[in-house]
């Protein structure tokens, strides 16, 4: 068997800054037999690696425990099974390493992990010895920063000094090379370390940003390998990032606390203060909205190394230029725990054109969030300069209307010596076109590279079908997803915004953890979030609010409930409700204390934003959206309070949503299931799609009404809007949701995969890369971004529907496999990476079996995959020609793989029931539509959790952990 794989502390894989004293340790059961579990566990917690490999527990051992609990396993938990004798726990210490493993059990054989390790941070503030240094007068700029106040419309540019690149350093001497080195940095707004002349680590944008009046983030490094005996040094460089006038903060500053230990058990701390000294560097300009520009006949060579001090030290510098450091103020810290912003990609430029003399502009094929290394070759103060944008103009030039304030460029002053390359430390782009001039001479493709930047999650699923449309759509989401993880879910990567806003956050939630691990990621926005949160219950629409709008959207502050519940959900986090429960308590009554019986009127900035041929909602009264999230969270809270056993607030919480729910109905509900919209014009009676969609997500439509609001959603979207998308943000999240539970996936299909406008496929055969914040293809100054998240909430209905993959209870313990088999689509696969392992589906069916109305737009498509798609798909068992009675009159098949977690229950539904003749699983007869099996039937029942049993045109059984393939044949 198998041993415990995929190791985690806090979500986190060998972290290296835990700043909990009670950790949550997670792992991977290997799997045994179909249908086993894991049966028991044992951790042990040693404080070094040689007693763990000794079995000795000496921080916890916790005894062998009677469960299948694989996942956030609490440090030290007491359990009644457990002997005081058998379970040893003592305190952690902060800046300590400590060695864990587990041992499980599967029936009666074990296993014990390899060994993985934790770092603790610095537990409480007092431990923070070092001092916040900066330069005493940098030099600077002033530009003009975006500032939002009260509403959108209330736009204003005010004065901001952007100082250049502040160098920091300090040389030091030591005793002995120690055995570990633990350096604990923040450098606000953006900081680089230096250990010897190298980098501390990979990170880029470092560290995440936050509200720095409520407190900074600080990184871990382990620089234990760069040091050495005798001299050493330390570099600091600091960027402006979002540390500046126009929030309310300063000049950058940095703080840096070293924790050396040595072989003999002494300890010794190294720390900013007073003894550093600071000079400006080659970073003239550094700005998120505005680039950078680097200097290369400013570098000082050894500048971050010892022996630097004296004339002529190493590569020559020189540090008689520079000055003592000013001692500053800074924020509160707490450790980074998410994962940071990385360099996740690289990209080869497509092609390379020049528009005009001396004018060479690079496509990278492909719209992203990131920055350009470029590298050349000339003379001493030769000025190159760089200018991103998302779109070219006819003439090939670059189209800067969607970077609207952002003045996307970067320069680099060439040193003279030799090849020579640049790459920004402190700034990031939207864009797919790169702009250079001034390049001396012509340069080749290879002259340039685009990097790809953003918070380094990892993948957690995957999806991919028969049908390349949605193949290209699936991949544009990713790629928006992936620009806007930037250390808070972000709207756009290329203008001059790039906020937090609360709306995107919620809406995309369910995608992104369908594609990314968000655990970390998300706990610490919800963090942000609640920092965030004013006294009398309300937030911002952006947060960390740089921008200040308060009171929020109800549709935008919902992401605080909705986040908090994705995390339960998606990873069973109950710690992240119990922290965020006063808080979550204290919003949904700031709602109610908003409300006028029960209906939200004076709140609502955006509802459902940006439907087709507009921003502001066309159709939606911004009181239905309102009242509807009142609903919505008031519902939810309930939730949150009966799971965490606070039965009072269950059911008060429970009864409060009631009479919303009451309330809403009689506002809005005008009779046969048909609810108010806004009229276009005097004679519009048409219904709107959002306003169809909501209540029936939520059950809120009257029983005696529901059939009435199927069939007007389905009018809206079949009849008045031609099988196409008629809403905006929040009304496309849920849309797709409801056609899949009543029975209506075709419909869907045909909405989700139109090539003419509105719709992703539009986007698609556009030439779209990311999705729009619209569905117009637009390019002005205007709410016009290339690379927003908002709309990508569908991604999630292709794992859930297409891939048929549907958690029933938190944690995944219990799932729901049910593909839907709509239009054209001949096979789709999902994977999803659960706390228990990986889940996956794949199936396929005969290729002439149709689902209803494939064939009304299968033209347009396969012309729109034509022109947008490169190629199509993979995946599904042998794709469209592995049925034996294809295209036969009256044979086909339909298979289905599924690869099932260890203590896993998968409810699986199989579709055509109604033309199926036998179904096999393995070569295994489990069901015949004649009744007949063979004489093994009987072993069915201890393979699977259940008999097949056939509901309407699906077949149904359960299975347990395990890999399958069943066949159902006609």
């Amino acid at each position: 068997m198998d041993k415990p794989s995929d190791l985690r502390c806090e979500y986190a894989k060998n972290p290296l800054g835990l700043g909990t004293a009670s950790p949550r340790f997670s792992w991977i059961p290997p799997r045994g037999e179909r249908g086993s579990r894991q049966s028991a566990y044992r951790i042990l917690c040693s404080s070094s690696l040689a007693k763990l490999e000794s079995g000795i527990g000496d921080v916890w051992d916790s005894g062998k425990r009677d469960s299948d609990r694989c996942h956030l396993v609490a440090f030290g938990v007491e359990s009644p099974s457990v002997s005081p004798q058998e379970s040893q726990c003592a305190p952690l210490r902060e800046c300590s390493r400590y060695w864990w493993s587990v041992e499980t059990w599967n029936g009666g054989q074990s296993s014990r992990s390899d060994p993985a390790f934790f770092d603790t941070a610095l537990f409480e503030s007092a431990t923070w010895k070092a001092s916040w240094i900066s330069m005493p007068a940098p030099e600077f700029e002033t530009t003009t920063v975006l500032l939002v106040e009260g509403s959108i419309n209330s736009n204003r540019h005010i004065p901001s000094r952007l100082y250049h690149g502040i160098y920091l350093r300090k040389e030091f001497e030591l005793k002995a090379r120690p055995t570990l080195a633990k350096a604990y940095f923040c450098g606000l707004g953006y900081g680089e370390l230096y250990v010897n002349g190298q980098k501390a680590g990979d990170r880029r944008l470092d560290p995440g940003q936050t509200d720095y009046k409520e407190g900074a983030l600080y990184s871990s490094y382990d620089i234990t390998d760069s040091l050495r005996a005798g001299g050493n040094a330390f570099g600091i460089v600091l960027g402006n990032g979002r540390y500046i006038e126009a929030y309310g903060f300063g000049k950058p500053r940095g703080l840096l606390q070293v924790l050396l230990e040595y072989g003999d058990g002494s300890r010794q701390t190294l720390l900013s203060d007073g003894t550093w000294t600071c000079s400006r560097g080659p970073i003239l300009h550094n700005g998120i909205y505005s680039g950078e520009v680097y200097d290369a006949r400013l570098e000082e060579a050894g500048w971050a190394e010892a022996a630097f001090a004296a004339e002529g030290g190493v590569g020559g510098g020189n540090a008689a230029g520079w000055q003592p450091v000013e001692i500053v103020d800074g924020p509160r810290l707490r450790s980074q725990e998410m994962p940071p912003i990385r360099a996740t990609g690289e990209l080869p430029p497509r092609t390379m054109s020049s528009p005009d003399p001396g004018v060479f502009v690079f496509d990278f094929g492909q719209n992203f969030a990131g920055v350009v290394r470029l590298r050349a070759r000339g003379a001493s103060g030769t000025a190159i300069s760089l200018r991103f944008a998302e779109l070219l103009t006819k003439e090939g030039r670059l189209h800067l209307g969607t970077n609207r304030e952002s003045q996307s460029r970067d320069g680099f002053i060439l040193r003279g010596e030799g090849e020579e390359d640049f790459e920004p430390r402190f700034t990031y782009h939207g864009f797919r076109y790169v702009e250079v001039r001034g390049y001396p001479g012509t340069p080749t493709l290879d002259a340039v590279r685009g990097i790809v930047l953003g918070t380094d999650v990892a993948a957690a699923g995957s999806f991919v079908c028969s049908d390349g449309l949605v193949n290209a759509i699936h991949s544009n989401i990713l790629w928006g997803q992936r620009s806007n993880l930037m250390s808070a879910p972000t709207d756009c990567p290329q203008r001059g915004e790039r906020m937090g806003w609360l709306g995107d956050a919620q809406l995309a939630s369910e995608e992104a953890c369908c594609n990314f691990d968000m655990a970390g990621f998300y706990a610490k926005y919800l963090e942000d979030i609640r920092l965030a949160q004013r006294s009398d219950g309300s937030l911002s629409d952006v947060v960390p609010p740089y921008w200040p709008l308060y009171p929020a959207d109800p549709a935008w502050a919902t992401a605080y409930p909705v986040l908090a519940w994705t995390m339960y959900w998606n990873y069973g986090d109950e710690r992240i409700l119990e922290r965020h429960y006063e808080g979550l308590k204290r919003y949904v009554d700031f709602l109610d204390a908003s409300a006028e019986g029960h209906i939200l009127n004076s709140l609502g900035s955006y509802g459902d934003w940006c439907p087709p041929g507009t921003i502001y909602p066309k159709k939606t009264p911004m009181a239905f959206t309102s009242t509807w999230y009142l609903y919505h969270d008031t519902l939810l809270f309930s939730r949150v309070a009966e799971t965490l056993g606070r039965r009072d607030d269950a059911a008060a919480y429970a009864a409060r949503a009631r009479d919303i729910a009451k309330a809403f109905n009689e506002k809005f509900l005008l009779g046969d299931g048909r609810y108010a919209t806004l009229a276009m014009s005097p004679i519009d009676r048409s219904v709107g799609q959002t306003t169809q969609a909501l209540p029936l997500y939520l059950d809120m439509v009257p029983t005696g009404q529901r059939e009435g609001a199927l069939r007007n959603l389905l009018g809206a979207v079949v009849t008045n809007a031609d099988s196409h998308i008629d809403a905006g943000i929040v009304g496309t999240r849920y849309l797709f949701e409801v056609l899949r539970d009543t029975g209506n996936s075709d419909v869907a299909w045909d909405v989700i995969t139109q090539t003419s406008y509105p719709g992703w496929g539009y986007m698609v055969s556009e030439g779209a890369t990311t999705l729009w914040e619209r569905w117009e293809k637009l390019a002005g100054m205007g709410m016009n971004s290339h690379n927003h998240i908002m709309f990508g909430s569908v991604d999630a209905w292709f794992y859930r529907s297409l891939g048929g993959i549907i958690p029933l209870e938190p944690g995944w313990t219990n799932v729901r496999v049910a593909p839907k088999t709509p239009g054209s689509l001949t096979h789709a696969s999902a994977t999803r990476m659960t706390p228990r392992g990986k889940l996956s589906a794949a199936w396929s069916r005969s290729p002439w079996l149709r689902g209803d109305g494939a064939e009304r737009h299968a033209s347009a498509r396969a012309s729109s995959q034509a022109k947008a798609c490169d190629g199509g798909s993979s995946g599904g068992l042998g794709g469209a020609g592995s049925s034996s009675g294809a295209g036969s009159a009256g044979g086909g098949e339909f298979r289905l793989a599924l690869s099932v977690p260890d203590g896993t229950k998968v409810h699986v539904e199989l579709p055509y029931a109604e033309l199926g003749r036998e179904l096999r699983e393995g070569g295994r007869i489990l069901w015949s539509s004649d009744g007949i099996y063979p004489d093994d039937a009987g072993s069915v029942e201890a393979v699977f959790d259940d008999a097949v049993v056939r509901r309407g045109d699906i077949l149904a059984v359960g299975v347990g952990s395990g890999d399958y393939e069943f066949l159902l044949s006609w």
